[in-house]
């Protein structure tokens, strides 16, 4: 009775030795998410702003997919092409502009990173008044300014 009360005792303990603190890097990126959401829902220029290096210069890339592209003339089949004026500055004065209500979901988040840079990945949902615009993946890059985490790189699929 001893040995397995013993035994118990030590797998129970192991399993407590491998029970990790979450992960600093996980924590905050996903804190700039929170941040993210939060600022498009509220119109929250420079909450939204703020999130980012350098918001005029960050690399903002939409990569449309096939349907996309085929319901979308103007892209003249072109799923993706620089365009200097698509960056979070407009993306968030399209937002304060607009007259519904913007909000974006995020699901099945993946964060990879060191104390220094880290990557998320995401599934999305835009949606304006509560309507399903887009849906599609999300990747962003971000780096430590000794500070906080910004943003410098955001890459997503429209999936149309």
């Amino acid at each position: 009775m001893k040995y397995r009360t013993a035994t118990a005792l030590l797998i129970a303990a192991a399993g407590l030795a491998s029970v990790q603190p979450p992960d600093r890097t996980d924590r905050d990126v996903r804190a700039e998410a929170v941040k993210f959401q939060h600022a498009i829902r509220h119109r929250d220029k420079a909450v939204f702003l703020s999130l980012f290096l350098n918001p005029a210069a960050t690399n903002w890339q939409e990569v449309m997919s096939v349907k996309a592209v085929a319901k979308d003339a103007s892209s003249r089949g072109i799923k993706a092409a620089y365009d200097p004026g698509n960056n979070p500055v407009a993306f968030i004065d399209s937002i304060v502009a607009r007259e519904g209500n913007a909000d974006e979901d995020f699901s099945n988040i993946r964060v990879a990173g060191d104390s220094d840079s880290a990557a998320m990945a995401f599934d999305y949902a835009f949606k304006i008044d509560g309507v399903i615009l887009n849906t599609g993946m999300e990747h962003w890059l971000l780096a430590n300014t000794n500070k906080e985490r910004r943003i410098v790189s955001v890459a997503w699929s429209v999936n149309g």
